[in-house]
C-alpha cells in the first residue's frame, strides 16, 4: 500500500492565480475528474492513494504556499460508508477551508455534497470552489534551529486523548507540529492499558528489558519495534494484539519518514547539500525575530566564488559542481552548530551566524566556541589552500571567495535589507580586487563584542 500524494499540476506559463487546492483521493483518473479539473490553471491539484495519504497532505503540505481553501474529492470506495463520518470529522479538525466532496450517487455521512459529472450548468471546478465566508489566517512557520521549518495550523492544539478518532489525534499532532508517531503510541497504549508503548528505531541499539518486542513493518522492510510495557500475559493472544497494533504503527513510521525526506528535499538544495532560498528566507526571519525579543544580534555573511564562471569554461562543469560541493564542505566544517549556509543563486551562499545566546560577555559568562571573524578568516583560508581534484595541477592557491557581512540590527533590521547590505558589501569586495570580505559597521560591531 502507498501512502504517497503527489502534485501534478502547477501554475507556470499561467496568469491566473491559483487559488484552491483540489486534493483527489483514490482512483479519481477513472472518472475523467483529473484531466477536467488539470484545464483550470487556477487548481493545484494534488493526488493521494489512500485517506491517510490525503489526511496528511492536508495537515502538512510540502509547499507551504498552497492555497488554505481546499476541495477534498473521493472516489468510490476509496473512504469505506462506515468511515465517511470519521474522515470527514478528522479533516475539519484539519482544515476551516475544506469542502468535502464524493463520486457516489448519495453524499456520504459528513460531506458537503457529491460532485457531479454529467451536469453541464454545474462544471467541475465551480464545484470545488469553497464557498467564499470568513477569512481564515495563513498557516504559521515554525524555524527551530536545529531542523527545517514546519507547518502548523494556527490556534490549534493537539488534542490526545482516549475520546478521540483513531485517525484524528496523529494528524492534528502532524498539524501543530508534533510526532504523530507519539500519538500513535499514545492511543496503543490506551487501547491495551498498558504502562508504555515505545517505537525503537531499526537503526537503534535498545533492550526491551522486561517489555515486550514486535517487529514494526511496512512495504516489505522493518522499520524498527514496538515495545510494550505492562502487558498482562504473554500468551499467543496477546501477541497477536500486539501485532495487529504494530501493522498500524508501521504506516504511521513510514509517513513520518516519508514527510521528512519530502520536507528536507523542499528545503535543501540536492547539489551541495546547503539549506535553498526558500529556508534561508524562513530561516533568517524566524531568527531575527527571536533576535529582536531578546535583543541579540544575526549577521549574515553573502559572497561568492570569484571567477567561478572562468573554472566551468575551462575545466568542466563537472569541476564547478565539485567547487561548490567542496565550498559548502568547508564551510560547514567552520561554522558552528546554530549557523547556517544557504546557498541562493548559482554560485552565491549566504551564512546565517545566528547565536540563540546572544553576544558573550565578560568572564564569567558563556563563552563563544568560535568570533564570527575567526569562523570566516579559518573558512578563507581553508578555500585557498584546499586542492579540487577535478582542477589538476592549477588547484592551490586559485580559488577566493569575495563577500560581505551585515548584522542585524545596524545594518538592516529586515530579510531584504540584511541581504540587500551584505549584497553591495560583497561588490566593494570585488572592486577592490576580489578575494576580499567587507564588513558593514554592525558587522564590525558584532566581531567586537565575539
Amino acid at each position: 500500500m502507498s501512502m504517497s500524494a503527489t502534485h501534478a499540476v502547477s501554475n507556470e506559463g499561467s496568469d491566473s492565480p491559483v487559488s484552491v487546492r483540489v486534493l483527489v483521493v483514490g482512483r479519481t483518473a477513472l472518472h475523467g475528474v483529473d484531466s477536467a479539473l488539470r484545464l483550470d490553471r487556477s487548481i493545484e491539484l494534488v493526488r493521494a492513494r489512500t485517506p491517510m495519504a490525503a489526511l496528511g497532505e492536508l495537515a502538512d503540505p510540502i509547499d507551504t504556499s498552497s492555497p488554505v481553501d481546499v476541495a477534498v474529492v473521493v472516489a468510490p470506495d476509496a473512504v469505506p460508508d462506515d468511515r465517511s463520518a470519521a474522515f470527514a470529522q478528522a479533516a475539519r479538525r484539519l482544515s476551516d477551508r475544506v469542502r468535502l466532496l464524493a463520486l457516489t450517487s448519495i453524499t456520504p455521512e459528513g460531506f458537503d455534497g457529491r460532485l457531479v459529472l454529467d451536469d453541464p450548468s454545474r462544471p467541475l471546478t465551480m464545484q470545488v470552489r469553497v464557498p467564499r465566508v470568513e477569512a481564515v489566517a495563513a498557516s504559521l512557520v515554525e524555524v527551530d534551529v536545529n531542523e527545517a521549518p514546519r507547518v502548523s495550523a494556527p490556534g490549534v492544539k493537539p488534542v490526545i486523548s482516549a475520546a478521540n478518532l483513531p485517525e484524528t489525534a496523529p494528524v492534528i499532532a502532524m498539524a501543530t507540529g508534533h510526532d504523530a508517531v507519539e500519538a500513535v503510541l499514545g492511543g496503543i497504549a490506551q487501547r491495551l492499558d498498558v504502562t508504555d508503548a515505545r517505537f525503537v528505531h531499526a537503526s537503534a541499539e535498545f533492550n526491551p528489558d522486561g517489555g515486550i518486542s514486535v517487529p514494526v513493518n511496512f512495504g516489505g522492510r522493518t522499520l524498527g519495534q514496538l515495545v510494550i510495557f505492562g502487558a498482562t500475559g504473554t500468551g499467543a493472544p496477546v501477541l497477536k494484539v500486539i501485532a495487529a497494533e504494530a501493522e498500524h504503527l508501521g504506516a504511521w513510521v513510514a509517513l513520518r519518514e516519508q514527510q521528512e525526506q519530502l520536507r528536507q528535499a523542499a528545503f535543501t538544495d540536492e547539489l551541495t547539500g546547503a539549506w535553498n532560498r526558500r529556508y534561508f528566507n524562513r530561516f533568517l526571519g524566524a531568527a531575527i525575530g527571536q533576535a529582536t525579543g531578546a535583543r541579540h544580534t544575526v549577521t549574515l555573511l553573502a559572497f561568492d566564488v570569484d571567477n567561478f564562471k572562468s573554472y566551468n569554461d575551462r575545466f568542466g562543469h563537472a569541476a564547478g559542481d565539485e567547487i561548490l560541493v567542496q565550498v559548502v564542505r568547508l564551510l560547514n566544517a567552520c561554522i558552528r552548530s546554530t549557523d547556517r549556509v544557504c546557498r541562493v543563486g548559482g554560485d552565491e551562499f549566504v551564512v546565517i551566524f545566528h547565536d540563540p545566546e546572544g553576544p558573550r560577555g565578560p568572564a564569567g559568562t558563556p563563552t563563544s566556541p568560535r568570533s564570527i571573524g575567526d569562523i570566516v578568516r579559518r573558512f578563507q583560508k581553508q578555500v585557498l589552500e584546499h586542492r579540487f581534484p577535478k582542477l589538476g595541477e592549477m588547484a592551490p592557491g586559485m580559488l577566493t571567495l569575495s563577500g560581505g557581512m551585515a548584522t542585524f540590527p545596524w545594518d538592516g533590521r529586515t530579510v531584504q535589507q540584511l541581504l540587500d547590505r551584505a549584497d553591495e558589501l560583497a561588490l566593494q569586495s570585488k572592486q577592490q580586487g576580489k578575494n576580499h570580505i567587507t564588513l558593514g559597521p554592525g558587522a564590525e560591531k558584532a566581531c567586537r563584542l565575539d
